[in-house]
């Protein structure tokens, strides 16, 4: 594994403890030996306020590669995801979305400041 890409997620951890949207969850999940495996993540995003999924905690895992963050972590949702008329534009946005939920950094670099749960658009 790569030295850079676990500093940096070590990083990116410690300011998401720190700093996090309400309702978001991201952690590393454990290896078998019970370390914390930086490399691969279980996240939970809640549902928008006032909207059918209210109330809805919407899980995902995340995986780095070892040239994070060089190339961005791949999303996976559990099946089955139930997507009415999702076109490939709404898939790239919702992948921005996650990831900006999860990468403190990005969040900064990207948007020019910190995302709060009420300028996010789902």
């Amino acid at each position: 594994m790569s030295g850079i890409a676990l500093s940096r997620l070590a990083q990116e951890r410690k300011a998401w403890r720190k700093d996090h949207p309400f309702g978001f969850v991201a952690v590393p999940t454990k290896n078998p030996d019970g370390t914390m495996n930086l490399m691969n993540w279980e996240c939970a995003i809640p549902g928008k306020k006032g909207t059918p999924w209210e109330g809805g905690l919407f899980k995902l895992r995340m995986l780095f590669k070892d040239d994070y963050p060089s190339s961005p972590p791949k999303l996976f949702l559990p099946l089955p995801v139930l997507q009415v008329n999702l076109s490939p534009h709404c898939f790239i946005q919702t992948c921005i979305l996650l990831a900006q939920c999860a990468c403190p950094s990005w969040r900064k670099t990207r948007t020019g400041g910190q995302l709060s749960p009420s300028n996010r658009s789902y």
